[in-house]
């Protein structure tokens, strides 16, 4: 049995990592390299010693003269200031043969009374070209979906005033049936013309959003409130809602999220008048944003697919809708880091919960 200390493996296991790892004094000067720091060193010719052990590490990258190098230098001095506690960088870093991308990653530590940092350069560059990949993909789609969408409205449009003015000219020459069958193929396209609107609105939330900033959730739901208030007052519903914060956020897709929450707790409600509440909780660095009904409910089992695009539980008979609303609350909801789900029991009312970032104030 191995009777080493822990302690005392700790140098051998880190220089078995392949991220390049350092350790500073509170000045910045490098006291412990570990092997893929140096084998890196000297596979970039690095002028000092290829450990670079006893240099500062500002002088190192005071020596790049770039804005990369300018960047992570500025981050450092922050650290050793002790005016940050993490500094996160990711840079390009290029090489004769080949170009990669690293993650800079430095933090402080403590051992007694002096004061330490550790610092770190993991290779993403794998991560870097699939997230690269992902987003050129994620271009083409929302490309291929604006086309679908553009090009299929117009006949959509085209067969719907068709069929209307086919009722209008012969509406004394049709029976009962010929107008039934009119009324539902225009119906048909023009679900089909809402569903077409609403896919082309859920591929384009995160290219085709406005830039982040502070949003007044009680200025959106007023604003939501002024647009469904002839839904409001045919349903007889009654809307309350505590005082709701500001946070981070896109206000106008804020605003759309409100409303299909606020409009899918009117539409199942159920028998009796809608009753739908609004509340806000602060955690931690979230505002946790709760929508409650007292309707008619979901069934466990479909409490992640109602998030699917196209995934419905009832009929059109039954109620109305694309089957995409939720998903595009979810979008958003993900588009501005939180998550989103749903708690409910069949029969029994539906609570959507969603978190959206805080504003951070000078204090935080």
């Amino acid at each position: 049995m191995d009777s080493r200390e822990p302690a005392t493996l700790v140098p051998a296991a880190v220089d078995t990592l392949p991220i390049n790892f350092a350790i500073l004094d509170g000045e910045g000067t490098i006291l412990h390299t570990n092997r893929a720091w140096q084998e890196f060193g000297e596979a970039n010719d690095i002028e000092l010693r290829p450990d670079t052990i006893g240099t500062n590490y500002l002088d190192i990258t005071a020596q790049a003269e770039t804005e990369t190098a300018r960047t992570a230098a500025v981050g450092l001095a922050e650290i050793l200031a002790g005016e940050r506690e993490l500094f996160e960088f990711e840079y390009p870093c290029h090489s004769p043969d080949e170009q990669r991308w690293f993650l800079m990653r430095a933090a402080p530590f403590t051992d007694g009374d002096r004061r330490y940092v550790a610092v770190a350069h993991f290779d993403i560059t794998e991560r870097h070209e699939y997230q690269r990949r992902l987003e050129a993909s994620n271009e083409r789609l929302e490309q291929f979906a604006y086309a679908v969408s553009h090009d299929l409205q117009e006949p959509l449009r085209m067969i719907t005033s068709y069929l209307q003015l086919l009722e209008y000219r012969y509406t004394d020459e049709l029976d009962e049936d010929a107008d039934d069958f009119i009324e539902f193929a225009v119906d048909g396209a023009e679900r089909m013309e809402a569903m077409i609107e609403g896919l082309l609105s859920y591929s384009r939330i995160d290219t085709q959003g406005n830039s982040i900033g502070s949003v007044d959730l009680e200025a959106v739901l007023d604003d939501v409130l002024i647009d469904l208030e002839m839904r409001i007052e045919e349903a007889d519903a009654e809307i309350t809602s505590e005082s709701l914060p500001t946070v981070a956020g896109d206000a106008s897709q804020l605003r759309q999220l409100f409303q299909n929450l606020v409009d899918n707790a009117i539409e199942y409600s159920g028998e009796g008048p809608p009753r739908v509440a609004i509340s806000a909780t602060r955690e931690g660095d979230e505002w946790l944003i709760s929508v409650s009904d007292e309707g008619i409910g979901i069934d466990s089992a479909d409490e992640d697919r109602v998030f699917e695009v196209f995934e419905r539980l009832h009929s059109h008979e039954e109620h109305a809708g694309t089957g995409i609303g939720l998903a595009l609350c979810r979008r958003i909801v993900e588009r501005h880091d939180g998550e989103i789900w749903v708690d409910s029991d069949s029969g029994d009312g539906t609570t959507f919960s969603f978190t959206l970032p805080a504003v951070r104030s000078r204090t935080d």
